[in-house]
C-alpha cells in the first residue's frame, strides 16, 4: 500500500508490499522516488517479524505528486525478484 497504480488523498506514513513467500531481510529492499528521480525515502525496508512475507519502509511526508517504488526481494529459498510501480497522491 499505496498500490501500483493508485491515487491516494493523503500522502502514507509507510509503504507495505505483501509477498506470497517469507522473505531474507538482509537482502529485500525498497526505495521510493518523486518524479523528479529524487529518492525521499531515507529509512531501510524492514521485514514485519510477526509476518515474513510483509515488507515495509517508512516515509517522510510526501507532497502532492507523483512517485515511483521500486523494490527487489530474496526469499528464504533464495529466489530473487524485484519490480517497480508508482502511485500518486493529490
Amino acid at each position: 500500500m499505496p498500490a501500483a497504480g493508485s491515487t491516494v488523498d493523503v500522502a502514507p506514513g509507510t509503504l507495505s508490499l505483501t509477498f506470497n513467500e517469507d522473505l531474507e531481510s538482509t537482502f529485500s529492499t525498497v526505495k521510493v522516488s518523486d518524479a523528479n528521480g529524487a529518492i525521499v525515502s531515507k529509512e531501510k525496508a524492514k521485514v514485519d517479524a510477526s509476518n515474513p512475507r510483509l515488507l515495509s519502509i517508512a516515509l517522510p511526508k510526501l507532497s502532492s505528486g507523483s512517485y515511483s517504488v521500486q523494490w527487489a526481494v530474496m526469499t528464504h529459498d533464495a529466489h530473487k525478484t524485484k519490480g517497480t510501480y508508482t502511485f500518486q497522491v493529490k
